[in-house]
């Protein structure tokens, strides 16, 4: 479910607080799981998990940059607990293959998965059991979908019961592509004339390793 587009928010807790409430309204009542991908996505899984009294954790994800350009992704890679996942899209992998070769791909993905496992590995007691949960993705947007693909593609292979992508802002294209893996989708924003994610946000910076755990260990999980 898409909600129309408004001015936007003042930061990720403003966004999560949103996002909360438009889950509350449209998932039925139940205990639910609240995985936030690392880093920006924890302080809106917190905010979400507060407003429906759910279990809070924390899912590593790395998405992978094309070489000349590393905002643009060609693939993403997941890690949660002693479980990996991997999204690889079709059409872009295709052309940097073409372009940068086999073997720099390799080498790239290469040092993304130790990044990944350095990320995995800090945040592991952070990590609940997901099998026969209903599991809540949460980002502080999406704008190519890799990394929630890879986090979907990851979290089916641990039998949850229900799993719903949520996220406050998303282009409409990438809500209709998520609704395949997802058993749901909710977002609170899609603006009909998407940018960058951070055009969303009067504060974007970064969110710092010590921020992501300070939460956690607040929700108390």
């Amino acid at each position: 479910m898409a909600h129309q587009s408004h001015q936007g928010y003042r930061d990720r807790s403003h966004a999560g607080a949103a996002l909360g409430m438009a889950l509350a309204a449209e998932l039925p009542a139940g205990e639910y799981t609240v995985l936030g991908l690392l880093r920006g996505g924890v302080p809106i899984a917190a905010e979400v998990a507060r407003s429906l009294d759910a279990t809070l954790g924390a899912l590593a994800v790395r998405k992978l940059g094309v070489p000349s350009n590393p905002e643009i992704a060609f693939g993403a890679i997941a890690s949660y607990g002693a479980s990996s996942g991997r999204y690889l899209n079709p059409e872009i992998h295709r052309r940097a293959l073409r372009y940068f070769g086999e073997s720099e791909l390799e080498t790239l993905e290469t040092t993304a998965t130790r990044e990944l496992m350095s990320l995995a590995e800090q945040f592991k007691p952070f990590a609940p059991p997901l099998q026969g949960r209903h599991v809540i993705l949460c980002d502080d947007g999406i704008a190519t979908g890799a990394t929630m693909m890879a986090a979907l593609d990851l979290v089916w292979r641990l039998k949850p019961g229900m799993v719903v992508v949520a996220a406050p802002v998303a282009p409409s294209e990438l809500v209709q592509n998520l609704a395949y893996p997802a058993d749901r989708v909710v977002i609170d924003m899609v603006p009909g004339d998407f940018r960058a994610v951070g055009a969303y946000y009067q504060d974007f910076g970064p969110v710092e390793r010590e921020e992501v755990l300070r939460l956690l260990r607040a929700a108390g999980n």
